[in-house]
């Protein structure tokens, strides 16, 4: 299965806007299949995004608990406007990369860029 960067936002949005800041199960996100979240929150995981006590790997059981990181919130924070989102994506087709380093070098440059055109650089 190829890694789905608009999953991946979809998945930290929704675990966002969970009211109790964790979840006890993945979210459903229409449009994609269950297997596609199970396996891209897996990788979020992974990369430290997210935290989770995770299922026993030898049978399908529920995920016990789901909760953004520290750096699943900045990443987030960064990547969270939609049109932000868009151009970002634009940009990383052009490089040819869409890695989670990647896509947050592009969405920190273009937070720069903005804070530099508002006149608050120091």
């Amino acid at each position: 299965m190829r890694r789905d960067s608009d999953l991946i936002r979809a998945i930290l949005l929704a675990v966002e806007a969970d009211d109790r800041c964790e979840i006890l199960h993945l979210p459903h996100i229409e449009g994609f299949h269950p297997e596609a979240v199970h396996f891209h929150a897996r990788l979020l995981v992974e990369k430290g995004l997210l935290q989770t006590a995770l299922p026993n790997q030898s049978i399908r059981q529920p995920w016990m608990c789901l909760r953004l990181t520290w750096e699943g919130y900045d990443f987030l924070d960064h990547i969270r406007d939609p049109a932000v989102w868009r151009l970002i994506k634009r940009s990383a087709t052009k490089v040819g990369s869409w890695s989670i380093e990647t896509l947050a070098v592009i969405a920190k440059s273009m937070i720069l860029a903005k804070v530099e055109a508002l006149g608050l650089a120091a």
